[in-house]
């Protein structure tokens, strides 16, 4: 009999649901770490720009705004699937970096937010990801260099410009901002690689640990079935046991014959009480004859076994003779003090034959 086949197991399947699982959770974190810090940088710094630009300060208050509106948004949305909050979330910061890149330039902390963004995009695009977000960053400041060293940004106070609006300066920046990313981001692609790795291994782990479970229980299984089948052969062998034991055999109209041989213990006196009463029901016996030839020795309890089957053979009607009866067996019962005088016997089963033809 074939045993059940376990499923085929797909580890890198479970790798992959874990780590997406752990993105989730972080990203998560994130938009509410946003919300939560958003909500305090959006009023101390709307109330801090109103403070020293006045009414020029409200065009920088609605974009915090709107930035603040939106991360809350994606906070919110649960239901919309990673890869679009993780699109919405990097778009926002993103945002938000070239913002504080353009409007502040070397002075404001575009670029962290920035190195910030190719983090993310590493964790949520892989390696791909990560260098895009980078490149992009490098456009933004490339292109905000172009407009502080062209003379081109009015909108920054002449004292932010003063430090800034050389080639030089966003050169040397530019070094600087790619030397950091390389700092944080190679170890981190190092620690997300081995942690795909780990989830990868503990997840091929547990897959072999469910396989060999289930190999355990088909095992079980097909050894308890083995286990009843080797029962229920036991039993049938029991019985034929049983029924070899206690033969019964028809020598005449309505009379049996039932060779008692071997060794009379009490568990074989119970099974040769058992066996005849359902065989003289069964059959209409009206006269049983055992026959005691093959006992090698008697003892008391032998011969009160004979006697209660003798008593319960004759309570349901059938008479009842012992035959084969040895000169010693016969000098051990009258030893013994045991009273045969109830019991039918006879030398043989032929003599009984006789006695019923007379």
């Amino acid at each position: 009999m074939s045993s059940p086949q376990p499923p085929t197991i797909a580890p890198t399947e479970h790798a992959s649901t874990m780590i997406a699982q752990w993105r989730l959770q972080i990203l998560n974190n994130l938009l509410w770490v946003l919300v939560v810090l958003g909500g305090l940088a959006l009023v101390v710094g709307s109330w801090s720009d109103y403070n020293a630009m006045g009414e020029r300060a409200l065009p920088y208050i609605a974009i915090y705004a709107i930035a603040y509106v939106l991360v809350v948004s994606a906070a919110a949305l649960r239901q919309l699937s990673l890869t679009i909050r993780a699109i919405f979330v990097l778009t926002i910061l993103g945002a938000m970096a070239t913002f504080l890149l353009i409007f502040f330039g070397l002075t404001g902390s575009g670029r962290l937010l920035w190195i910030g963004v190719v983090m993310l995009a590493l964790v949520y695009f892989g390696s791909r990801g990560g260098i895009s977000a980078l490149a992009i960053s490098l456009v933004t400041m490339i292109i905000t260099a172009a407009i502080y060293v062209s003379g081109n940004a009015t909108f920054v106070t002449a004292e932010n410009l003063a430090v800034q609006d050389t080639i030089s300066d966003w050169v040397g920046a530019t070094v600087v901002y790619l030397a950091t990313a390389s700092l944080a981001l190679l170890p981190f692609l190092y620690l997300l690689r081995r942690m795909e790795g780990l989830a990868l291994q503990a997840t091929a782990e547990a897959a072999r640990a469910r396989m060999h479970a289930q190999q355990v229980e088909a095992s079980a299984a097909q050894l308890e079935q083995q286990t009843a089948q080797l029962q229920a052969t036991e039993q049938m062998l029991r019985n034929l046991v049983q029924s070899l034991e206690t033969p019964t055999v028809e020598i005449g109209r309505d009379v049996l014959l039932a060779p008692v041989v071997g060794q009379i213990d009490s568990q074989r006196a119970e099974l040769l009480l058992k066996r005849l009463l359902d065989v003289v029901s069964a059959r209409r016996v009206r006269m049983v004859v055992i026959d005691v030839a093959g006992v090698p020795a008697f003892d008391t309890m032998a011969a009160q076994s004979l006697i209660q089957t003798v008593q319960a053979l004759r309570l349901i009607g059938c008479e009842t003779v012992i035959t084969g009866i040895s000169p010693t067996t016969a000098q051990t019962i009258t030893t013994l003090g045991i009273d045969m005088n109830t019991i039918a016997t006879a030398r043989s089963p032929q003599e009984v034959l006789v006695r019923v033809a007379v």
